[in-house]
């Protein structure tokens, strides 16, 4: 997935809670691989203030 992609499927996740299935089946990816975006792009949502850090203890995405 290239970058703009990787951040719209997280943001539509952080928005609409759509599970990983359902968005891998409209982008047309593996479920790993939105997974993995929301891993890569979570973080940098979090340093620009745009999401808040994940909670202590409990796995975000």
């Amino acid at each position: 997935m290239v970058f703009f992609d990787r951040l719209l499927v997280t943001l539509l996740h952080l928005r609409l809670p759509l599970p990983h299935a359902v968005l891998a089946d409209l982008f047309e990816v593996d479920r790993s691989t939105v997974s993995e975006a929301m891993r890569q792009v979570r973080p940098l949502l979090t340093a620009r203030h745009v999401v808040q850090p994940c909670p202590t203890g409990r796995a975000c995405g």
